[in-house]
């Protein structure tokens, strides 16, 4: 969960789990294919379809970039127990959006299995995926 135009946290862990995207290709590619990356968009107002996937395939083609509704994004930042809150308008009409920083490893079944340690860089995150995917 995030935003295309977030100035810092999104697109360092964007990298980060694209990189260690790539690292599992080279070290475990049957569990690598396995992964369905989804970014999640927490600004619908800006990101729309074409923003957002343009914004996930950058990083890797592989990562899909989803928006909704702003009710759609709603119930799934409730489903997700993902916090964000649109900040004040900057000069100029932009505006940030402060939000939580996780990132979810679910199962098939779309249960949760592991949080995600995009924050610790590609091996961490190549880390977990091999450890969790089976």
């Amino acid at each position: 969960f995030g935003y295309t135009f977030c100035p810092d946290v999104c697109p360092t862990d964007m990298q980060a789990i694209a990189a260690g995207l790539k690292l599992l290709d080279k070290s475990a590619p049957a569990k690598a294919k396995k992964i369905a990356a989804v970014f999640v968009t927490v600004d619908p107002e800006r990101d729309t379809p074409e923003v957002v996937g343009r914004f996930a395939a950058a990083f890797d083609p592989r990562i899909v970039g989803l928006t909704g509704t702003p009710a759609q994004i709603d119930a799934a930042k409730k489903a997700y127990a993902v916090w964000s809150q649109k900040g004040d308008p900057a000069p100029g009409g932009g505006y940030l959006v402060n939000h939580s920083r996780q990132v979810y490893l679910m199962d098939p079944a779309g249960k949760p299995l592991a949080l995600v340690p995009s924050d610790e860089g590609p091996q961490a995150v190549a880390a977990t995926l091999d450890r969790w995917v089976q």
